[in-house]
């Protein structure tokens, strides 16, 4: 595990005069599942890219489990981002799909068989793992995307509003899913996305962004007792 901080953050775009993030501290404890919700333009991708190391700060320190790591690539932070387009490989299995970024990283075939299992296990996917991401439903793609993610076993999952895409009758089970999937993995999640709806409910603490400013932290509330 390992808590996220960022300290005076500000992120500026060449194409906006206003910053999309200003001064922002936030910080998530180790564990946490971290919702932080926002409207378009708000900041709250922005921070998922700022703590991946995909995006620089202007100004600021990021840290993870207490290490500053603005200054390193996103392959050394032990964070993996999982966005809302699955983003498969079409002509891998769901198996190779899983364990390609194992197999770049060096790691034996043994062990990415292990992981692979593990996550396909946690997942309901263990009947899937040798078709194609074209032979799955949006919502299996979808589990894919998060069981790559898995695989690696990060200190922190980011999640940039995974749930948006899904039916409207598959949002509840899914948010549960991610919930328990954070928990069973002892992982640092980040969630960030417009409409909270069922991953509030499973959130250990909310933020709000407005303007790339952090206006709401319901750290305290009956939220924060999940």
């Amino acid at each position: 595990m390992a808590s996220v901080v960022l300290r005076d953050i500000t992120v500026r775009y060449p194409s906006s005069a206003a910053p999309a993030l200003s001064g922002l501290d936030l910080r998530a404890e180790n564990g946490e599942f971290v919702v932080i919700e926002g409207s378009v333009r708000s900041g709250k991708s922005t921070v998922l890219r700022v703590v991946a190391g995909q995006e620089t700060p202007a100004s600021g320190n990021v840290l993870i489990g207490g290490v500053d790591v603005t200054g390193l690539s996103p392959q050394d932070r032990d964070a993996v981002l999982v966005f809302q387009n699955y983003a498969l490989y079409p002509h891998m299995s769901v198996q190779d799909n899983m364990s390609f970024a194992l197999r770049v990283a060096g790691v034996s075939e043994a062990e990415r068989l292990d992981r692979v299992r593990e996550a396909a296990r946690l997942l309901d996917l263990e009947d899937h793992l040798q078709r194609s991401p074209a032979e799955l439903s949006g919502p299996q793609r979808q589990q894919v995307a998060l069981a790559r993610a898995v695989v690696r076993r990060p200190a922190v999952l980011l999640m940039d509003d995974p749930l948006a895409s899904l039916p409207q009758d598959l949002k509840d089970p899914t948010a549960e899913l991610i919930r328990t999937l954070a928990r069973t993995l002892s992982v640092t999640t980040l969630y960030a996305t417009s409409r909270p709806g069922p991953v509030a409910t499973v959130a250990d603490r909310l933020l709000r962004l407005d303007s790339g400013r952090l206006v709401e932290d319901t750290a305290d509330t009956e939220i924060g007792t999940h």
